[in-house]
Order: structure tokens, then C-alpha cells, then sequence
């Protein structure tokens, strides 16, 4: 029987989720720069004295080195580069890293270059920590970009149907990635007396179409979050309510287009009392 061929892979990465395997060892899975999701086993991560226990955490950043044997990959080391720490000194925005990371985890690749994902996660975590930005506004940036970045960017431009910039309300259809203006939507329905005007009267009618109104100020951070630079992608401010609109339609996207039930999720708006 000829030999097993190993070989070793270095990347940077975020470990993005974890689990026990036996008494002593977890499987954790990690979004690479270099190589998208990597799953490896780490021996004996649950000892105290084990050297990669910081750097195999979860939510943590670290420069690893893969072993790849006959059917897995194995952490031979794993030297943190940054845990977070301050992350755990607020539970609420410590539950939106966690969902970020399972929603980032549903959305890379597992075998293809993820620089740029990898980027927007650390940064978002990044700013959760630091409490630099709105951890709503945070939220809903990953989630829009991300999605986009994955293949699913909406289309924001201007009005599907008559190429109208803006309306007051406009109306994001979740499911199609696009725009519809006002006047477009009541020619289509005949009447607007059962169109809901603004995002808190769509969801105080229990509405589960697909056509969801917001504002303007929501549309063009909408627009910043797809169409800015990485680098300025966060560089916004929103009244309150404009944050809610913004929540609301980013979240029902991400949801929509990863077909996913987020336990993560459920977790954080369990602490809102949502």
C-alpha cells in the first residue's frame, strides 16, 4: 500500500464554529483568506495547557498551519492574531458576531480564494467590539454586503418597472433584489388604500409579502452599502427609524436568499425581547 501524501496549507483565518468531538478534541470550521471554509480537527483543545487552545477559539483570528491527512484536515498551530476580548463585555453585540459568523459560514465558498468575505467579517466584529459604530448599523452592512458579495447584489439603481431614483416610500422586493417606485406600486394594485406607506405599518399589518417600503434616507444607505468602496462601506448615519427600516430589509434579505433558519439570530432577539 503506497503511502498517504500529506501536505500542509498556511492561511490566515476566523474560526467561525466549533464543536466537541470526544472528551478532549474539537472540530472547528474556519473562513480562510486563502482557501474559503476549511474544517480541521484540533487534538486535545480542551486541555489548558494545549498551544493552540487561544488560537482555535471561537471567534478567533490566527494564523494557522492545516495538516491534511488521509480523510481531514488537523491544526498542527494556530498563533492568535486578535480574540476580541472586548467583545465580551456586551452580550448584544457579542450575539450579532456569533450570527455573522453563521451567516458568513452559509455564504463562502469552500475551496475558492475569500480575501474580500474575510475582510468585511473581521471588520464588522472588529467595530462590535469597539463599539466604534451602531451595532444594528453594523448588522445589517454585513449582512447586505456580504450577501451581495456572494452573488445575490440587488439592484438598486432606480425603479424596476419605470427607472424612477426615488419615491417616498420606495418599495425593496427581497426576493427579486429590486426596486419599485410608489406610483409604480399603486398603478400595479389599482389602489393604495392596502399598500403600507411606511416599514412600521408593513409590519404592524403582518404582512408577508415579498415588497417591503422604506424610506428614502434607507434607500441611499442602502445604495452606500452595495455600491461604496470596502473601506467606506460603514460611513453613514441613520435616524433611529431609518435603522429599523434598514434592519428589517437587510435581515428579510439575508434570510431570503440563504434559505436559512439562524439559531444565532434567534439568540440575539431573544436578549431584544423580539
Amino acid at each position: 500500500m503506497s503511502e498517504v501524501v500529506k501536505t500542509h496549507i498556511e492561511t490566515d483565518g476566523i474560526v467561525i464554529k466549533e464543536q466537541s468531538v470526544g472528551e478532549t478534541d474539537r472540530l472547528i470550521t474556519v473562513l480562510t483568506s486563502k482557501y474559503g471554509l476549511i474544517r480541521a480537527f484540533v487534538s486535545g483543545a480542551k486541555t489548558i495547557k494545549n498551544k493552540n487552545l487561544a488560537g482555535t477559539g471561537l471567534l478567533a483570528y490566527s494564523d494557522f498551519v492545516f495538516y491534511k491527512g488521509a480523510d481531514a484536515y488537523n491544526v498542527n498551530s494556530a498563533i492568535e492574531k486578535e480574540i476580541f476580548f472586548d467583545l465580551r463585555e456586551n452580550i448584544d453585540n457579542l450575539s450579532i458576531a456569533f450570527y455573522l459568523a453563521e451567516l458568513f459560514g452559509e455564504l463562502a465558498p469552500e475551496t475558492a480564494e475569500c480575501e474580500d468575505l474575510l475582510k468585511l467579517l473581521l471588520n464588522s466584529i472588529y467595530l462590535l467590539s469597539k463599539n466604534k459604530v451602531n451595532a444594528l448599523q453594523v448588522k445589517s452592512v454585513a449582512e447586505l454586503r456580504s450577501v451581495a458579495m456572494s452573488g445575490y447584489a440587488p439592484n438598486l439603481i432606480a425603479c424596476e418597472e419605470c427607472g424612477a431614483f426615488e419615491s417616498d416610500p420606495m418599495y425593496f422586493d427581497i426576493k427579486n433584489g429590486n426596486l419599485h417606485c410608489k406610483d409604480c406600486m399603486v398603478g400595479n394594485s389599482q389602489s393604495d388604500d392596502g399598500i403600507p406607506q411606511t416599514n412600521a405599518e408593513y409590519i404592524s399589518m403582518g404582512l408577508n409579502a415579498w415588497q417591503i417600503p422604506i424610506s428614502i434616507s434607507t434607500v441611499t444607505a442602502m445604495r452606500h452599502i452595495i455600491y461604496s468602496e470596502p473601506k467606506k462601506i460603514f460611513d453613514f448615519k441613520l435616524t433611529d427609524n431609518a435603522q429599523l427600516e434598514l434592519t428589517t430589509v437587510t435581515e428579510s434579505y439575508a434570510l431570503e436568499h440563504t434559505d436559512r433558519h439562524f439559531k444565532t439570530l434567534d439568540f440575539y432577539k431573544s436578549l431584544q425581547g423580539i
